[in-house]
Order: C-alpha cells, then structure tokens, then sequence
C-alpha cells in the first residue's frame, strides 16, 4: 500500500467559488462515508495558507492585489495553493507517496496578470515554481482531464520544455500548441475513448518525457451531469487516476499529486473521491 495524504481546508469548501462548492463538500463526505479517512496509509492534512511570496513567482503584484482587494476569493485561493504547495513538497521529499488535494478555486485559467473561469491564481504553476526554487526539482508533467483548454498553463509554460502539459479539450484538435511539451488531445466521447486515449497516447509520452513528479488535474466537467463536454461518467475517473497512478509508480517513483476541483454535482463527487484516493492508496476497497 501507499502512503497517501489528503489536503482539505473547510475554506475551499465554503468559501469556495460557487459552482465548485456541492462537489467539494460530496467529495469530503465522500470520503467520510466510505469510510477512507481511517485507513492506516490516510493521512488528512489540514491545509496552511500560502505566502504571497509564493504567488509571486509566477503572478505580477498588481494582479496579486486585484484579487486579494476586489474578488472575494483571496483566502479560498491561499489555502488551495498552500495545499497543492505542500503536497508537493511532501511528495518530493518522501514523507507521503502521493496526494490528493482540495481545491476551492481553479487554476488553468489564471494567466501571469489576468484570470476567469472560477480561477484566479495558476495554482500548479505555483506549486512548480516552489518545488524548482525550493525543492531541486526540473521536469513536471501535467495531465489534466477538464474539459476547457488551460489557457494560462499553456502561456505561463510556452516557451518552458520542461513542464508537460497535456489535457483533452479539443482545442488544437490533436496537434501539438507550443514546442513539443505542451500537447491538447480531441474530446472524448465516452469513457472507453477517454482511457483508450490515456492508455495509448497520454502515457507513452510521459513515460519518455521523465519527470520527477506528475499532477492530476480533476475538472470533473466532462462528466454527464456537469457542464462541460458530458460524455464521462463518474465510474471513468477514478479508473484514470490508477492507470496514472500505476505508470508513476514505473517512472518517478509513484510521485503523484492529484487537484480535485469538485466541478460536478454532489453525488457524482461523492463516488469519485473515496474511489480516487482508493486508487492511490492501493488499499483494494473498490473494483474499478
């Protein structure tokens, strides 16, 4: 089994922005439920807030101060970073295998100095730019499974062959958008096609890429309920986290972190978590 930590501030549950807020809650409770939290090789982590330092690395002050003064979202958005923050560096260091963190608001919107879409800080880019100043760490691959394409990842890593970026939202229609390292596949139809394309295209390439840590992106609006593609059902996620999960193990040591944004309805969030973390703890609960 695996050492797997959770990271969960009540602030990216009810402070969060609001269409995340029913399935983070579903998600925790989820994981209540099916009684995951009292597993051995669980460890919940209350998450800390960030230093505006950290966000810093990658934001400019004047967007800094536009979010913290005009958004509402400042301290939702510390304590999502402050989780994925310490996730990372958790991971990195050993203490935990992997991990699955809360977060209230969205990332891959956010650009250097503007953001939409429920975002508001690029919250992986700041987690990367932590690990590669504090943390002695290179290369990251990105896997993210929402169903809108990651405008600001995209442009904060565009020139940045060490960051892997690869999502499904049809954007470039398959082709590859900025260098070698930063790739969108079609939308999916159905949950075969999804774990088709996992298995066939999306690990090979970060098997020869080689990163020292992977993330796992779980904007959950591809599912049928949601509001995105709605062509996934809940029963496909948490069959992705473990191919992933599976091949981490095989090329950095199993270093994962997965960002659970809720964005589904409460139920479909409910199923998803407990079976995700499963999936990364190896503890064997479900039949996926």
């Amino acid at each position: 089994m695996a050492k797997t930590g959770i990271f969960y501030h009540e602030s990216c549950w009810r402070e969060a922005y609001k269409p995340l807020i029913m399935g983070l809650e579903g998600g925790f409770k989820g994981l209540e439920k099916e009684n995951i939290l009292s597993s051995p090789n669980i460890f919940l982590f209350k998450s800390k807030p960030a230093k505006e330092e950290w966000i810093a690395y990658v934001h400019t002050q004047n967007w800094i101060n536009y979010v913290k003064d005009k958004t509402g979202y400042w301290r939702c958005s510390l304590y999502s970073i402050g989780g994925i923050v310490e996730a990372t560096e958790k991971v990195l260091v050993g203490e935990i295998d992997n991990a699955f963190v809360f977060a209230g608001v969205g990332g891959h919107h956010a650009h250097r100095d503007h953001a939409w879409g429920g975002c508001f800080f690029n919250l992986e880019a700041i987690a990367i730019e932590y690990a590669r100043k504090h943390l002695n760490t290179k290369k990251f691959a990105l896997v993210d499974v929402d169903t809108h394409h990651a405008d600001g990842t995209t442009d904060i890593f565009k020139d940045d062959e060490d960051v892997l970026y690869i999502c499904f939202c049809g954007w470039w229609s398959g082709k590859k958008t900025s260098g070698k390292s930063k790739i969108c596949f079609t939308h999916t139809n159905n949950d075969e096609e999804f774990l088709w394309k996992i298995k066939e295209k999306v690990l090979p390439i970060i098997g020869e890429f080689k990163p020292e840590i992977v993330y796992l992106l779980y904007g959950l609006d591809t599912h049928k309920a949601s509001y995105g593609t709605q062509k996934i059902t809940e029963k496909c996620y948490p069959k992705i986290a473990k191919m992933v999960k599976q091949h981490a193990d095989k090329i950095c040591g199993g270093k994962l972190v997965v960002m659970f944004y809720g964005n589904a309805p409460g139920w479909v969030c409910e199923y998803v978590a407990p079976r995700i973390v499963d999936s990364l703890a190896q503890l064997g609960k479900y039949e996926l």
